[in-house]
């Protein structure tokens, strides 16, 4: 299987950002997150594009459509049309535009791709190489979009995003925007609401910090993989913690937090750490909007000893009780002019229980954001998911997990990224292979 660039331009925004709007201030909640690159690639399937005669036709089709409309929203989500400003704290909302290219995937068709996922070649279906240490600088473009043909008319959209201004639930927000453009409909558009910089104003005293996490993390030669939570799986996960109504997150983190302690102890850690990111628009009383442009994140950690086999039950208890502190008084402490003593009096509250030297694995669910409902036009993605993010190099950012749905809403895919010592250990735990699918069809 092959993939050549074909075509490459700016798509800018179909209208000029007026003036007053051209300089775009981060966040004091964007300051803290790391400047890294987020990968999303959706497919869609050849078999739920309608009227398809000849597919070159379709795919130009399509293509041209997908620009036009990405055009008319960065009308509105403007600051994705810019670039990242020389002290890094803010855009330059100058229009830039955000580099779109189209590639030619040849070789297979897109379903063979899909009874036999390649991770490592999802790497090749984005627009740029991603890695848990690449970082951008000033000038770098805070979006890049590649268009892929499969020959038989499949088509898988790979776009990347700089975290700082742009955490899932924009990322989908932005998505599901270009996608109800493309299809020209005549609803109400959707329109970012840009009032993070005004409840959590920016600190020159964060510049450069992205939280007490980073020391927290392992480095070392990263490796990926992909398991799957099918939904019996998760149904006699649900049935083992013996919880009062589990979700399909809390059983699944909690089970691999399991497995990850056995890879843990054998590395000489008495202690693990596991985080979770909460999404703080919905901690707030009242909620703060969905569409709110940026980051709004929270983290809850919770902690345990390796040496004694955990109970599922026991661990899914201590998430929950970490969920359960990121409340509306976890948010109100940061808001306002002085939010920065209010991160700093979180921060003490989150870590002050966590045992010195406890090893890390950092979990980010994208469960439940609608990314499946993303339709420009020629159907839903027939599969959702991200790209290998450095497989056999040198990371900083180790251990973490990623979760998402599976298309059929009732399973969780987790991709898996450790270090190598790590992950020798994790994927042969017994328990971990009786619950999950390595690498199945979506199609299945």
């Amino acid at each position: 299987m092959k993939s050549v660039v074909i075509s490459m331009e700016n798509v800018q925004p179909s209208y000029p950002t007026p003036l007053h709007l051209r300089n775009y201030k981060l966040s004091m909640l964007d300051q803290i997150v790391p400047p890294m690159l987020v990968p999303v690639i959706l497919y869609f399937s050849p078999s739920t594009n309608i009227n398809i005669v000849d597919p070159e036709i379709f795919l130009s089709q399509a293509t041209d459509s997908l620009k036009r409309s990405l055009s008319l929203i960065l009308t509105r989500f403007y600051p994705i049309a810019g670039k990242i400003s020389g002290d890094g704290l803010s855009i330059d909302c100058n229009d830039q535009g955000v580099p779109f290219y189209v590639a030619k995937i040849t070789g297979h068709k897109l379903s063979d791709l899909l009874k036999n996922p390649d991770p490592q070649f999802s790497k090749r279906l984005v627009p740029c190489e991603v890695t848990l240490d690449f970082e951008l600088g000033p000038g770098g473009n805070l979006a890049m979009i590649q268009v892929n043909h499969f020959e038989c008319g499949g088509i898988a959209i790979g776009a990347v995003f700089w975290h700082k201004v742009a955490d899932a639930m924009t990322i989908g927000t932005f998505l599901n925007a270009w996608a109800v453009a493309a299809r020209a409909e005549s609803s109400e558009p959707i329109c970012p609401n840009y009032i993070s910089q005004l409840l959590f104003p920016q600190k020159e005293e964060m510049q450069n910090q992205t939280g007490s996490l980073g020391s927290l993390f392992n480095k070392g030669k990263a490796l990926m993989r992909r398991y799957v939570f099918d939904a019996s799986a998760i149904g006699k996960l649900k049935a083992e913690s013996n919880i009062k109504r589990p979700t399909r997150v809390e059983v699944v983190s909690a089970h691999l937090w399991k497995c990850f302690m056995v890879a843990s102890l054998l590395n000489g850690k008495s202690a693990s750490l596991v985080t979770q990111a909460v999404n703080l628009r919905r901690r707030a009383k009242p909620s703060f909007p969905s569409d709110c442009f940026g980051n709004f994140p929270g983290l809850a950690a919770a902690s345990s000893t390796n040496e004694n086999k955990k109970e599922l039950g026991h661990l899914v208890k201590e998430m929950r009780d970490a969920l359960n502190t990121i409340d509306h008084d976890f948010v109100n402490r940061m808001l306002g002019d002085e939010g920065f003593l209010g991160y700093t009096e979180n921060q003490q509250r989150t870590w002050s229980k966590i045992p010195d030297g406890a090893d890390l694995l950092a979990i980010s669910s994208w469960c439940s954001f609608g990314l499946y409902n993303v339709d420009f036009g020629w159907g839903k993605p027939i599969w959702l998911t991200r790209c290998d993010v450095g497989s056999d190099s040198e990371s900083s950012f180790l251990n973490g997990v990623w979760l998402m749905d599976t298309r059929s809403g009732d399973g969780v895919e987790a991709w898996v990224t450790l270090d190598e010592k790590y992950m020798k250990i994790f994927e042969n735990v017994e328990e971990l292979k009786a619950y999950t699918s390595k690498d199945p069809s979506p199609l299945d």
